[in-house]
């Protein structure tokens, strides 16, 4: 796929989709993708967030964080706001030490860590504030349309990210 300098960030944006059944067979064949990529002449960066909810819970106060549990709603909303922002401070961190991110593609792995706490086009609505390169969003799920599914079992949402489809 020919890249163009220049574009919006939004266009910057591509979803590998795959069956959620795939995704261990998917994360075993990365070093595919990074092969793939770099012999394209870009750099590749995996921004992995598996284990990423366990991490940040383990910062969070021990009392603070029993309160939360014992009203499950308080979780989520807590992840909403500030573990989403530790994923974009995240994020930004491994984008800002790229060598040179403007050819660098980012890889994005572990979505189903968000699953039922944070929707992705919520992260990745964030995400792009900080964009340099290219952004390559591991999604299991499906696509219909212009629609994305995460895990195939929350409602989709509309985003015009370049969709990279799997064929079995």
């Amino acid at each position: 796929m020919p890249l163009r300098s220049g574009l919006p960030r939004s266009q910057r944006v591509w979803f590998a989709v795959y069956p959620p059944e795939d995704e261990r067979r998917i994360s075993l064949r990365m070093g595919e993708f990074e092969l793939s990529t770099t012999q394209a002449n870009l750099s590749w960066v995996r921004i992995d967030l598996q284990g990423s909810l366990t991490r940040w819970l383990s910062t969070v106060d021990e009392a603070e964080r029993d309160d939360w549990f014992r009203n499950p709603d308080d979780v989520e909303l807590y992840a909403k706001t500030e573990w989403k922002d530790e994923l974009a401070r995240f994020f930004n961190e491994q984008v800002d030490s790229a060598a040179d991110a403007g050819g660098t593609v980012f890889a994005l792995t572990g979505l189903i860590d968000l699953y039922d706490l944070l929707h992705v086009s919520e992260l990745i609505e964030v995400l792009e504030e900080h964009l340099k390169g290219y952004l390559l969003v591991f999604f299991p799920g499906e696509k219909e349309g212009n629609s994305y599914n995460f895990l195939a079992a929350r409602k989709g949402w509309n985003y015009l990210a370049v969709p990279i489809l799997c064929e079995k």
